[in-house]
């Protein structure tokens, strides 16, 4: 049988009429993907960068640069650099071309604007009180912060949000959902995770709202093998040389080139949705900045690729310099020796096992059917509910999207990530 398997014949009849049911009240189909450009999106890279760049003013981008030429790997990054932005000013881009690496840059910034300048209502009140008009996500399940607790009298910030599974709106907690680092922080700030996870903009509501469910099934996965012990992880490491799609062909090709080890994983957790991550360590400069990229897609090509360029990206992050949020530790001679150390363990534990060809696969022609398998896949492992805010704002006409997913695990790297219960049975099995 062949390794792509159409998404259909993987879910039960019932289970996919349910969800079209559920989907089309949100969001409208928005036709077949453009699968030759290997992006999968509805829209040229050519026609996306024409309809975003006249509004780049507005969203604050002063400029976009090519940063490739700093490293020797070649692989295309591009930053777009907002200096009055309310989080992080410098924002990445990569991809297989540097036109796609700049439209890549411009949409991240573009969709963290949307998020500092959240469009719509706020709530300010009591769980307890609120449930009289509205419906809550379950925010037992919801990822938590350090020392903090939450109870049904505790006065919050909320705004509404719809869950895909149930089609019911639902108050989720502001500080999930908005990136505005610059306002007064209120008094029950910090009971729940503020990050940029699960946030995406794209060329429709359901491209936007895919990537966005992708980023999170992808960070939970991370969040699992950081806690997975070494036999696991050896098991799980792909043999390089089974890869055959001619894009990630490429850029392996360019990173041995270059002088850079290059270990592939398959971090697929019990969700099923495609999940792969990609380590780079520099083979000539003891120090040298190595890479780390993950990236997750119904379609196990698509994530490889994201996550060899992602990896890329990162190392060429500390290679500028760029960024206004990196840790300045990471560049005195103890930061980077920590980092080679990692790069050296996990790097020893290959063993080549995976036959990248015998990962399963899902090739879809439309996102309607993407987002139904992610949704799908998610159920069979108890979750149920997944909240989407929309942050797209009329007068740009550029779709962005926040996922809230109850039950999955925040970013394990993040200074006040408290592990959760997925997390937890792969700490307490590698101790």
């Amino acid at each position: 049988m062949s390794r792509l398997v159409i998404a259909s014949l993987a879910i039960e009849v019932g289970s996919i009429l349910q969800l079209e049911f559920r989907m089309n009240a949100v969001f409208t189909d928005d036709g077949r993907k453009l699968l030759e450009q290997a992006s999968h999106r509805i829209m040229s890279v050519e026609d996306t960068l024409s309809r975003i760049s006249p509004l780049a003013k507005q969203f604050g981008i002063t400029r976009v640069a090519n940063i490739t030429g700093l490293d020797r790997l070649g692989v295309p990054v591009a930053i777009a650099v907002r200096p009055n932005s309310k989080s992080v000013a410098v924002s990445q881009g990569k991809g297989s071309t540097l036109l796609h690496a700049k439209v890549s840059a411009m949409m991240e910034s573009i969709e963290i604007w949307h998020a500092e300048n959240f469009p719509g209502p706020v709530y300010y009140g009591k769980k307890q009180d609120l449930l009289q008009d509205w419906n809550f996500v379950d925010t037992k399940r919801l990822p938590k912060q350090p020392d903090a607790e939450f109870s049904d009298t505790t006065q919050m910030l909320w705004v509404e949000g719809k869950d895909l599974f149930s089609g019911n709106s639902v108050l989720v907690p502001f500080e999930m959902i908005h990136a505005d680092y610059t306002r007064p922080v209120a008094p029950t700030h910090g009971i729940f995770p503020a990050s940029t996870n699960g946030l995406a903009s794209g060329n429709s509501n359901l491209e936007a709202t895919c990537h966005a469910l992708a980023e999170v099934i992808e960070r939970d996965a991370l969040s699992l093998w950081h806690f997975a012990d070494a036999s696991y992880k050896q098991d799980r490491s792909i043999n390089p040389a089974t890869v055959k799609e001619d894009e990630c062909l490429q850029l392996c090709e360019r990173i041995e080139q270059a002088g850079l080890v290059c270990g592939l994983w398959d971090i697929t957790s019990d969700v099923g949705v495609p999940t792969m991550l990609c380590i780079l360590r520099d083979g000539r400069e003891r120090n040298g900045h190595i890479g780390l990229g993950s990236g997750c897609h119904p379609t196990s090509t698509v994530a490889l690729r994201r996550a060899i360029t992602e990896a890329a990206q990162t190392r060429l992050n500390y290679v500028s310099g760029a960024r206004d949020d990196l840790d300045p530790a990471e560049y005195d001679e103890d930061g980077r020796m920590r980092k080679r150390s990692f790069a050296d363990e996990e790097l020893a534990d290959q063993s080549h096992a995976l036959n990248f060809n015998a990962i399963p696969s899902f090739l879809n022609q439309c996102h309607s059917e993407d987002l139904g398998l992610m949704l799908d896949s998610l159920a069979r492992v108890g979750i149920s509910e997944a909240i989407w805010v929309d942050l797209g704002r009329e007068e740009f006409a550029i779709p962005v999207a926040r996922l809230v997913v109850p039950g999955l695990e925040s970013p394990h790297d993040d200074d006040q990530y408290v592990i959760g219960p997925r997390a937890r049975k792969f700490y307490d099995h590698g101790r």
